[in-house]
């Protein structure tokens, strides 16, 4: 059993702030026949900052599960996977309530057609693909223990790039079609990647491999964006989770992160990190309301440059201190 380590309550923390950067972020990138060039690059150059935070949650499920002793198909089958399986059914009854009531937009072939291709709203296929990861992590987890440091480090080269070869080959060539029953294969190279990096600790320049992968995909994306149109069907191929950009951001963030937080020491972490789970999932509703009332205050207050960091800081407070209110009740404490 592995001792509980405060500097991947960092970790996890700051990738729960980029995952509700992204989704403030997007608008301005789905905004690129209204805004001038230099407008929709400076979106571009916010959104491009985030794109590693699911893949990095999916690394931290990595180092909390696999190599564990309690990775058993019976703990797996009896706890885990039940748990996930609770808390996508009532964040999936949450947001067709929010769908119905809110947005006025619910349809239940709809909602029904998205359960089944993993998304019964846009953020919750997370979900989907660690249950999928979940189901496959025993038989992974005994293997990676037995492993030698040089065999799993080609095991993850090896799965890291057949992964990015085929998302890109699918990509190009428009057969990509992903479903909630497939989800979490494409997520293996990242499971792996999590645990050989927490495990070896290799010494690499974390610093710059972020850095090179947050330029290529600025630059790669507005490249793409401009020079194919507005209308290219995968102009926004490198801010996909599955991109080498990201694979690369993912990596020199994770790195990054680890060494932050081992020099500095944040008051509160402690707290504010088993708050992130139910923060992922709610923050789509504080966004979407406080963007509704924008309007009504002041249509300036919808201009990207001020909505996107005023919806981030607003979505964020607001987000976590309803997280830490719902946490006091013992049942969602168990739960999430």
């Amino acid at each position: 059993m592995r001792a509980h380590d405060s500097n991947l309550d960092f970790v996890r923390v700051v990738a729960c702030l980029a995952v509700v950067l992204l989704h403030v972020s997007a608008r301005p990138i789905y905004m690129q026949g209204e805004l001038s060039m230099w407008a929709w690059f400076l979106g571009d150059a916010v959104s491009s900052l985030t794109h590693w935070c699911v893949p990095v949650f999916v690394m931290l499920s990595a180092v909390l599960i696999l190599g564990n002793a309690k990775t058993t198909y019976r703990h797996i089958l009896t706890s885990r996977v039940p748990r996930m399986l609770a808390v996508l059914f009532i964040s999936s009854v949450i947001y067709a309530l929010w769908m119905k009531y809110f947005q006025q937009a619910f349809v239940w072939t709809a909602f029904l057609r998205a359960i089944v291709l993993g998304q019964p709203y846009y953020h919750l296929h997370f979900f989907y693909l660690i249950i999928g990861l979940y189901l496959i992590a025993p038989p992974l987890s005994q293997a990676v223990v037995n492993m030698q440091e040089k065999d799993l480090r080609n095991a993850v080269i090896a799965t890291c790039t057949l992964t990015m070869v085929t998302f890109a080959w699918s990509t190009f060539s428009r057969t990509y079609t992903p479903n909630g029953g497939s989800f979490s294969w494409s997520y293996i190279s990242y499971f792996l990647l999590g645990y050989y990096l927490y495990k070896f600790r290799p010494n690499l320049p974390y610093a710059m491999i972020a850095w090179l992968g947050y330029l290529v995909t600025v630059v790669g994306t507005f490249a793409l964006a401009y020079g194919f149109g507005s209308a290219y069907t995968w102009k926004l191929y490198f801010f996909s989770y599955f991109s080498p950009t990201v694979f690369a951001m993912s990596i020199g963030v994770w790195g990054l992160s680890l060494q932050v937080a081992q020099k500095v020491r944040i008051p509160g972490l402690k707290r504010l990190a088993p708050l992130t789970l139910l923060v992922y999932i709610l923050h789509p509703i504080f966004m979407e309301l406080l963007r509704s009332q924008y309007a009504k205050v002041s249509p300036s207050l919808m201009r990207p440059l001020i909505e996107v960091p005023l919806t981030f800081v607003l979505t964020t407070l607001c987000a976590f201190a309803t997280a830490w209110l719902l946490y006091r009740i013992s049942f969602i404490r168990r739960l999430f």
